[in-house]
């Protein structure tokens, strides 16, 4: 993957994500994923709250993650999120995640996001991820 946008998200593995062999567990992904995905809308200047608060409800219908190297325990991993794919009322987004010690991928995943309104109905992405550039 390349063509990421903006500042790579950091999370360091706390022990609690951890499994017997100090290993970072693969549900913690799904975590620092939506982490990262909160942080990418941050930037482009309106936070998931203001969304929500503006009507606009940003529901997962997909989610995968690829696993390729091994986080440990107090380890720092660096998150870059793009743009996949969008339509009228979804977007794809996707994930990389390095280990900061060597830079090497440790994972790769994608979100598929619905843009429904409270009544659950779907509606048109809000302007701020209409307008966003899908990665080549």
């Amino acid at each position: 993957m390349s063509e990421f946008d903006g500042v790579a998200h950091r999370v360091r593995v706390r022990y609690c994500e951890t499994d017997r062999m100090a290993v970072a567990h693969h549900g913690s992904y799904v975590a620092w994923f939506e982490e990262a995905r909160t942080e990418w809308m941050r930037q482009r200047g309106r936070t998931y709250r203001e969304l929500e608060d503006a009507g606009f409800l940003l529901q997962v219908v997909d989610f995968t993650c690829r696993y390729h190297k091994p986080v440990d325990y107090d380890e720092v991993v660096a998150i870059r999120v793009r743009v996949e794919d969008r339509g009228r009322a979804a977007i794809v987004l996707g994930y990389e995640a390095r280990r900061e010690c060597d830079g090497e991928i440790c994972a790769t995943g994608h979100t598929r996001l619905a843009c429904v309104g409270r009544d659950g109905r779907l509606r048109r992405l809000p302007p701020e991820l209409a307008a966003s550039e899908v990665a080549q």
